[in-house]
């Protein structure tokens, strides 16, 4: 397996050894082919695990034993598990944009579908609905998708889901923003944007020089501000 490449501090300059030679830096981009060798080696022992946990769900369900509930809770944390460490490697897998303008309409159309029983409610289409983004409509996409489940499992009684649209600026950039309005399980001092499968979506947005942010007014929202290049 080949080692991952290194290179000096951005910003800085490369310190040195007592030999003159480079003492080590930030690591540099991802290996794509060491990723591939962790990916499968990793799913060899995934393998090995759901193989195992099946086996024992067969021997307890023969047994009539009430440890099946025990094994089926072992089986859904290492399907967490699987999830989890796919997650990582996506976070650290160089990505290749392909960039295309989408209009803003489309990056929230066919989010409702995700709503059983519920309804998707976006306010600001007519006037934003037309406006064009230059993004990557795959990975931007991606990173709506997570940002609106992270939103809509906060959800209770709740029988809608908000979505606003509104032109903004954020630093010297005028933009979009996409604000998700949480429910009521979003309870004051929890983090929306928090865990591995945030920290993918955000790394995606980061990529347009997008941001996702935390907003709290009356309701807790998070939001999504795509910058609108002229």
């Amino acid at each position: 397996m080949r080692s991952l490449r290194t290179h000096a501090p951005v910003g800085g300059e490369p310190s040195a050894n007592d030999n003159g030679g480079d003492a080590g830096g930030a690591l540099g981009p991802p290996d794509e082919q060491v990723l591939g060798e962790i990916a499968h080696e990793m799913g060899n022992h995934l393998h090995k695990l759901y193989y195992w946990t099946g086996y024992l769900r067969e021997q307890a369900a023969a047994r009539g034993e009430s440890d099946v509930a025990a094994v089926e809770m072992l089986d859904g944390a290492v399907e967490r598990l699987d999830r989890f460490l796919h997650m990582i490697l996506e976070y650290f897998a160089p990505a290749r944009l392909c960039f295309t303008k989408v209009r803003v309409a489309d990056l929230v159309d066919g989010l409702g579908q995700h709503l059983p029983g519920r309804r998707l409610v976006v306010e600001g289409i007519d006037r934003l609905g037309e406006t064009s983004v230059f993004v990557d409509a795959g990975l931007l996409g991606h990173a709506m998708r997570t940002v609106f489940e992270r939103v809509a499992s906060t959800l209770v009684d709740e029988g809608e889901l908000h979505v606003r649209l509104e032109l903004a600026s954020r630093r010297q950039y005028r933009g979009v923003e996409i604000e998700f309005r949480s429910g009521a399980a979003a309870a004051a001092g929890s983090l929306l944007k928090s865990g591995i499968e945030m920290a993918v979506a955000e790394k995606f947005l980061h990529m347009h020089g997008a941001e996702l942010f935390e907003r709290e007014t009356d309701r807790r929202s998070l939001v999504v501000f795509v910058p609108l290049y002229a």
